[in-house]
């Protein structure tokens, strides 16, 4: 599966690895993991219901609160934004 990213999530990124709440070889670690094996519990990979965004999925980074929201079209996989649980909430129901 190839891995893109959009310009909100790397700007997420850089917010989340410049306040020091989790690191790079955490988020990048997640990131790997999710595209050797997606079925793996630790991610507690799931799809969104959303009428904007038909492909929207989320992975979790491991031992944390944050989330990563994704959208999957065929063998692509964009990712939109890293958010914690009160931002993830805020973006799906919006949705």
């Amino acid at each position: 599966m190839n891995i893109e990213k959009s310009k909100d999530y790397e700007r997420t990124f850089k917010r989340i690895t410049k306040r020091y709440i989790l690191t790079c070889e955490n988020i990048e670690s997640t990131i790997e993991l999710f595209k050797t094996d997606s079925s793996n519990q630790k991610l507690q990979f799931k799809k969104i219901q959303c009428k904007h965004d038909k492909n929207r999925h989320s992975i979790r980074i491991p031992n944390t609160q944050y989330r990563i929201l994704i959208s999957i079209d065929e063998n692509v996989a964009v990712l939109q934004c890293i958010c914690d649980h009160d931002e993830y909430s805020m973006r799906n129901k919006r949705c």
